[in-house]
């Protein structure tokens, strides 16, 4: 055994009980294979987008929420964009009379902001922000309504939309408690959530018997609401199940022994992420063929792998690999295990255009991208890797991200 390995092995036992991980795994691993027995006599069903892969991302959800409002498109309802009127006046927003004009996807203000959706009604400007997932950016909303107010001169037909899985409120990173407060007193700001409102107002989209098509693609949707809502009944069938399964399980055990269990399960993630971490490094390291350098710290001149992996393991902090291209110095790395994220980075200029913009010592610019990429490296839950990067995460990264060809 390689001695970086053995550093981390000797790591993991002296930080934790392995006997309770062993237990613990051999216990859920049982639980696993019941929970799909049941799974597998449940009803069959198929989503197109989720399949896609396409069900979680907001911009697809905008797309298809401007597509059901916009009175001009192919659907032929323009009782849909009314009737989503009607839910904004219920929930307290104090739009006039009127009905939907237009409705803009992507509509820049003047701070270079981008609106997730904009309807236009014969009198009233609605600014809907749509988070999925995303956190809120600095100031985002207060811009939005600078830069409207600004450019029709008066406040009073001017409404902000914040639309969540759950219907939570912006934060103060987006708009200050007091800006927010003066909104919901003018009732010109309404939460709204997709687990309630946007389902309830699709269930009253109603279709003409020979419109089978778009009753199939209002069924899809609404499914997609409910899987991003957790409002799917067979999920829910399937989270009690397990929630049964475990009860017969640990019921019975005091709270010390749950907590025991826990704290060796916190700490098994905590070193198992340093391990999947350093085999896709190395792994990016390998395919890449020279092309990129593997760094730890302010360290970029490893002679072997062994020794970076001694250093991650010692550190376990700002550890990943660098590439040098077009006179442009990118760094693709790990801040620490705490965060579990991953960073792009550039020494020069901004080239990236993905996740948020976040300030580290020693970069002109640096990103995390959106979660699904973490997500991929710890559970690859519904990701064809085998078929997208032919069973190695890192050719899809190394391809994608560096431009690194064979």
């Amino acid at each position: 055994m390689e001695l970086a390995s053995k550093n981390i092995v000797k790591s993991m036992k002296k930080n934790m009980d392995l006997t309770i991980i062993d237990d613990l795994c051999k216990s859920i691993a049982d639980i696993n294979q019941r929970v799909e027995r049941n799974r597998l006599n449940t009803i069959g069903t198929m989503n197109i987008a989720e399949i896609m892969n396409r069900h979680h991302l907001e911009n697809q959800h905008s797309n298809i929420l401007a597509f059901l409002i916009d009175p001009k498109e192919k659907h032929n309802h323009k009782e849909y964009g009314n009737s989503f009127l009607e839910v904004l006046k219920k929930k307290g927003l104090k739009i006039h009379d009127g009905s939907v004009v237009s409705i803009q996807r992507e509509d820049s203000t003047d701070e270079l902001r981008r609106i997730d959706l904009l309807i236009k009604t014969d009198s009233d400007f609605i600014i809907i922000e749509n988070k999925i997932g995303a956190d809120d950016q600095k100031n985002q909303i207060a811009d939005y309504l600078s830069s409207f107010e600004n450019f029709i001169g008066s406040k009073e037909n001017i409404f902000i939309v914040y639309l969540t899985p759950f219907g939570k409120e912006p934060s103060e990173k987006s708009i200050s408690k007091e800006r927010l407060h003066e909104l919901k007193e003018t009732y010109r700001y309404v939460s709204l959530s997709y687990s309630k409102d946007i389902l309830d107002w699709l269930s009253t989209l109603k279709t003409k018997n020979e419109e089978d098509v778009l009753k199939a693609g209002i069924t899809q949707y609404i499914d997609v609401v409910k899987a991003v809502s957790n409002q799917r009944k067979e999920t829910f069938d399937m989270n009690q199940e397990i929630s049964k399964e475990l009860l017969k399980e640990y019921g019975n055990l005091t709270r010390e022994q749950l907590r025991e269990k826990l704290i060796a399960a916190h700490e098994f993630q905590n070193n198992i992420s340093l391990v999947l971490f350093i085999n896709f490094f190395e792994d990016a390291f390998k395919e890449a063929k020279g092309k990129l350098a593997l760094f730890c710290n302010n360290k970029f001149d490893y002679k072997s792998i062994d020794e970076w992996k001694n250093d991650v393991v010692k550190f376990q902090e700002r550890f990943g690999v660098r590439c040098y291209e077009n006179n442009l110095t990118q760094d693709l790395f790990v801040r620490d295990l705490m965060s579990n994220k991953f960073v792009f980075a550039c020494k020069e200029e901004d080239v990236y255009d993905i996740g948020r913009p976040i300030e580290i010592e020693g970069y002109a610019l640096a990103n995390e991208p959106e979660s699904w990429f973490v997500n991929a490296i710890f559970a690859m839950e519904g990701w064809d890797w085998e078929k997208r990067c032919n069973g190695k995460l890192s050719t899809h990264v190394v391809r994608n991200w560096f431009n690194i060809k064979d």
